[in-house]
């Protein structure tokens, strides 16, 4: 009986389109080339100001920030990644 008191309380599986996912560490390192100790690194992250979230112990970031973030901060030019034919 339960089932349906908790009905109203309970949020959809689905993602709210408008609400960008957060990513971990070596995602976010992976798609935007920032150096993955910048955001592994509480102290790196503090002195570089990387917009960053913590949920619990977990530390997560939006891509969209980080890009904007990236991009006003560019200190140095990461290498832009050669994709060969056929990989």
């Amino acid at each position: 009986m339960a089932g349906p008191l908790l009905e109203g309380f309970m949020t959809p599986d689905v993602a709210s389109p408008h609400v960008e996912p957060m990513v971990d560490a070596r995602t976010a390192h992976e798609a935007l080339c920032i150096p993955l100790q910048w955001l592994n690194n509480k102290t790196q992250r503090r002195a570089r100001g990387v917009p960053a979230y913590r949920i619990g112990h977990l530390v997560r970031f939006r891509l969209s920030e980080l890009e904007q973030w990236r991009d006003r901060n560019a200190t140095i030019v990461a290498p832009v990644r050669e994709v060969a034919d056929g990989q």
